[in-house]
């Protein structure tokens, strides 16, 4: 959870879902047009993804015994990883959209604590 002094701030965040939302139509276009402009398009989506969940910050997990990032939806650091691996692949797509949707909802749960 949150602390005081490390509170989801929903407003801040928000620019990188809506980042996320003006590029998904034209990756999803490169994609099906086997268009080489879609990996691109993806590492400038990934760079936008790993943004938001450094701007969300870290919290130890105990269980793991190390930070983590307090964003990442369940399974996310091997989700994340395999859309960093496969980004030419329109799976990594379909992946990283899920990201930005379960994150978004983890975000709204976390904002409401405040």
């Amino acid at each position: 959870m949150p602390s005081e002094t490390n509170r989801i701030n929903k407003e801040q965040l928000m620019p990188y879902f809506e980042k996320w939302e003006s590029m998904r139509g034209s990756i999803e276009g490169f994609y099906q047009q086997k268009d080489h402009h879609a990996v691109e398009w993806m590492r400038e989506a990934i760079t936008n993804y790993h943004e938001l969940l450094e701007c969300g910050g870290k919290e130890f997990d105990d269980r793991k015994g190390k930070l983590e990032y307090l964003l990442l939806p369940l399974n996310g650091e091997e989700r994340f990883e395999f859309v960093k691996d496969k980004i030419a692949s329109h799976y990594a797509y379909v992946q990283l959209d899920a990201l930005f949707t379960e994150t978004k909802k983890k975000v709204a749960r976390l904002a409401i604590r405040k």
